[in-house]
């Protein structure tokens, strides 16, 4: 039994990142061969669990590591997962700071065969840096190329701040990419930019989706169904207003549109609340927050059409998800959506552009699946079984873990089947 730590962030908040944490644990223990813990690093300025500059109170803190304390458990259920850990940081107000290493986890980290970082950012590797480890870095997108659209949704002060934040954090991603062992990414984007820093061990390896959960309706693709789209709401990256405007042209077409589903982790942003009210949409747009992800699998079945707006993606799991319950998807152009959808056969991507031409053709293509949708559905299934199903996706991590650990891979593989 080898011992792997997923080290992560925001394990419980929702989103890719956390998607890809729980879909790792979950491959490695059902392949009998390891015993995997999960680190969850903190990622905000009040952190709880971390040594604060504003609290003066918590630098006398001996220890950073506190069990499983998801915001939705009460105090008995939080530790019911002993291989789940929170940490918190030093001078956690200070972005980078929470990429540093701390002394009690480089000492935990030190117990492990293998650890494996699965991030955002790859800034957030710097945690492991004096570990003496194999270190393996699973990233979805460079700081900079995430936080174009969201540094432009703030004010001047604040913006300059975060502006200093990400140009730090470029400089930590770039570096511990280059130290890691190896570095799996998701898209051929990503393959480049990390081989330009130097990262010899670049494996485009997507993560899998449970296609075992997530499953089309028994009675096939549903034509009446709602249209669905599953992001972090309060995200601007994910492009939700132009969504909105694309559904606001449907809408004022001859024939009638069926419902839009707004879901995931958050609240709505205000201003695209308030476009929903201008829009006079408030009525045939549900908003639903915090979903809950024992209900996903049934939200996907209950649609006919799955959009993402995003500005910037590194893959989209919600696509994969969608794409594995049979959903057609029309997804905006992004390194992530050119790994995931087919133009024209599991779906349409849309090509970025000026907000209003966005949501004029999301429109147009929302409209067209509407109407013969059938085969791009049986088409998203197939092709998230063959290339984006766990079986089709963990061979690639295990693959590049034995060859780090130094042994066959091939005798592996015979143990497991």
């Amino acid at each position: 039994m080898r011992r792997v730590a997923i080290v992560t962030h925001g394990f419980h908040t929702g989103g890719g990142v956390p998607a890809v944490a729980r879909w790792l644990r979950a491959g490695l223990t059902a392949t009998g061969r390891y015993t995997v813990d999960i680190h969850d690093l903190a990622t905000w300025s009040r952190d709880p669990n971390s040594r604060r500059l504003a609290v003066p109170g918590t630098w006398r803190r001996r220890d950073l590591r506190v069990a499983d304390t998801a915001a939705d458990l009460s105090p008995s259920e939080a530790t019911r997962d002993p291989s789940t850990f929170h940490w918190g940081a030093n001078a956690v107000e200070i972005e980078f700071m929470r990429y540093r290493p701390r002394t009690g986890l480089t000492r935990v980290l030190r117990e492990y065969d293998l650890i494996q970082v699965v991030c955002g950012t790859a800034a957030w590797a710097g945690v492991a840096d004096r570990v003496g480890r194999p270190v393996v870095v699973q990233v979805a997108t460079w700081a900079a190329w995430e936080r174009a659209v969201q540094l432009s949704a703030v004010g001047r002060p604040l913006r300059t701040w975060r502006q200093a934040m990400t140009a730090i954090t470029t400089r930590l991603e770039k570096s511990a990419t280059k130290k890691a062992s190896a570095v799996l990414v998701e898209n051929d984007a990503m393959v480049a930019a990390v081989a330009e820093t130097g990262q010899q061990q670049v494996v485009k390896a997507p993560p899998g989706v449970d296609t075992t959960r997530f499953l089309p309706p028994f009675d096939g693709w549903r034509k009446d169904g709602y249209l669905l789209s599953v992001c972090r709401l309060g995200d601007p990256r994910k492009g939700l207003d132009r969504l909105i405007r694309a559904y606001a042209v449907l809408c004022a077409e001859a024939e009638p549109a069926p419902r839009l589903v707004l879901a995931g982790k958050g609240p709505l942003l205000p201003v695209n609340r308030e476009l929903i009210e201008d829009l006079k949409l408030t009525q045939r747009i549900d908003v639903r927050t915090d979903v809950p992800d024992a209900g996903l699998a049934e939200l996907y079945q209950g649609a006919s059409v799955f959009v993402q707006t995003s500005h910037e993606e590194g893959l989209g799991m919600s696509v994969l998800e969608a794409m594995a319950s049979g959903l057609p998807v029309v997804a905006t152009d992004s390194a992530g959506s050119r790994e995931t959808v087919v133009d024209g056969v599991t779906g349409w991507r849309v090509p970025q552009g000026a907000d209003e031409d966005v949501s004029a053709e999301v429109a147009k293509r929302v409209r067209q699946l509407l109407v013969d949708g059938e085969a791009a559905s049986r088409q998203a299934r197939r092709r998230c079984l063959d290339r984006f199903s766990a079986d089709a996706t963990l061979d690639l991590y295990l693959g590049v873990y034995e060859k780090l650990l130094g042994s066959g891979y091939e005798s592996l593989k015979a143990g497991v089947e």
